[in-house]
């Protein structure tokens, strides 16, 4: 790859980052500075003050973001999303500064009501927050669900499921479906 392509490159995902900024800040959301994005995310609901991004995060192509009115998106400074990752919840989701999603992610922080007498459909949905610490890594393909909570330092491995039933301590590796502690980081 040539300098000259990568400089185009590199611009893109400037002006994408600074088109998602404009939309944002319009709706009344916080942005930081320097947002890249490879591409213009979908949104299922339109922002409305509730997504707040800090200082360089860099946001990968075809993320989905379904926050609704009732919920927020906080995102810390130094985040990386990767392609293809989906957030959902009407509750808040909130992730720390230095953390990495890998690509494929469902980070999804409301569920529907499953009461036997009407369809589930009719019943709505039930949030609750999820917390992502500092400088916790996620894995491709894993699943973060409602009312979870990664603290300070944690690595989730590819292809890995974490509910709010699964205790986590800082610094620890986790992988499996459930997560189950593999060894702590060096």
């Amino acid at each position: 790859m040539t300098k000259f392509y990568e400089y185009l490159l590199a611009l893109r995902y400037r002006l994408n980052g600074w088109r998602l900024s404009l939309y944002l800040r319009s709706l009344g959301c916080t942005v930081g500075k320097n947002l890249k994005c490879m591409r213009f995310p979908t949104f299922r609901d339109i922002p409305k003050g509730n997504y707040t991004i800090g200082d360089n995060v860099v946001i990968g192509q075809g993320v989905i973001f379904e926050i609704t009115q009732t919920g927020c998106l906080i995102i810390g400074d130094e985040v990386l999303i990767g392609a293809y990752t989906r957030f959902s919840s009407t509750a808040a989701i909130k992730i720390g500064n230095w953390a990495g999603i890998a690509e494929n992610c469902s980070i999804r922080g409301s569920a529907h009501h499953l009461k036997r007498n009407q369809k589930y459909m009719k019943q709505g949905n039930v949030g609750k927050e999820i917390s992502i610490g500092d400088d916790v890594l996620i894995g491709a393909c894993s699943q973060v669900l409602i009312g979870a909570q990664i603290p300070e330092g944690v690595v989730i491995g590819a292809l890995s499921l974490v509910t709010q039933h699964v205790k986590l301590h800082s610094y620890g590796i986790f992988a499996g479906a459930p997560v189950k502690h593999i060894r702590d980081r060096e």
